[in-house]
This record gives C-alpha cells, structure tokens and sequence, in this order.
C-alpha cells in the first residue's frame, strides 16, 4: 500500500510518517518512509511518503498513492495529483476543500477540544487513517507512539491517536 501525508511544517506530518513507517515495522512489514518538506521550520509544504508491503518493495517513493491524508489545501493542492483514481482520499474537513470525493473530519478540532494542543493533530488524523484502512494495528501504532514522541508527551499523543482511532470507526 502506497500512503502519502501531506501538510505544512508544524503539523507533524514527517512524525505522524515515521510512526506509521515503525507500526508496520513491529508488525514484520516491509516499510520503505520517505519525506519532503520546504526550508521554512513552519508554514512550508510537509510530505510524509510510506509503502507498506507483506512482499519485497522495488519502488523507492510513492508513485500512484492508495491514501492521500491531507491535513491543509497547501498539501493537498500539491499531492492531489499523485492519489490514484479510486484511491482513499482522507482530508481534515475545515482546513481541506478538495475537487473529488474524501472521507475525514475535523482533525484540528478534535485536536485542541479533545487535548488542548492542536498540534496533536498527527495523532487524530493517524487513528482516523489506521481506522479507516486497517494497513497496521492499533496495537502496533500505540506501541511506535511510545517509542517515537518525545518524552513526557507518550500519553497525550496516544490519547489524541486513539480518539482519532475511534472517529474513524464511525
């Protein structure tokens, strides 16, 4: 499965694409996590690329994505063209106004209702994608969370991820 993460600096993007890379990792996947993103330390373009596969990947970056998850129109206006046809769009429904068909919700604001920070945002839109696709456990991600967030913030992320998680169970 090709999975692309689009957004601007700031929102976690690469973070939320490292986790999901180590999830499949734990789970025995082979993962291959790429990323871009513009000089500016907020506000430039974010892109969290991952392919995810029970069989060897030849492919060295996403070339046709399976799921777009775009968490701001900069990303999504960018990568758009790289979803595949019928691929997944999942987009955060305040901050994203597409020209296809998408599933998402309002991941910003869940973010700071749920925890007070909005850039636990990575985390909601991460539970809602694994939700929705099924491409790694919940186990496995809570497990990368804790590996992976900074310390002292373990458990904030992993709320904000399983709040996520069950929006996309709806």
């Amino acid at each position: 499965m090709q999975i692309r993460i689009a957004g601007f600096g700031g929102q976690g993007v690469i973070l939320a694409g490292v986790i999901l890379g180590e999830a499949a990792a734990i789970e025995g996947l082979n993962v291959i996590q790429t990323q871009d993103y513009g000089s500016q330390s907020r506000g430039g373009h974010s892109i969290a690329d991952l392919i995810i596969s029970e069989e060897p990947i030849y492919d060295l970056m996403v070339t046709k994505a399976d799921v777009l998850l775009a968490l701001a129109q900069l990303g999504y206006n960018s990568t758009k063209n790289s979803l595949k046809e019928d691929g997944l769009l999942i987009i955060d429904t305040e901050l994203v106004h597409p020209d296809r068909d998408y599933i998402g919700a309002p991941f910003t604001r869940i973010a700071e209702e749920s925890t007070g920070l909005a850039l636990t945002v990575n985390m909601v839109a991460l539970g809602y994608l694994v939700a929705k696709t099924n491409v790694v456990k919940k186990e496995s991600v809570e497990e990368a969370i804790k590996r992976r967030v900074p310390r002292g913030t373990e458990e904030i992320n992993l709320k904000a991820f399983r709040i996520g998680y069950e929006e996309g169970l709806k």
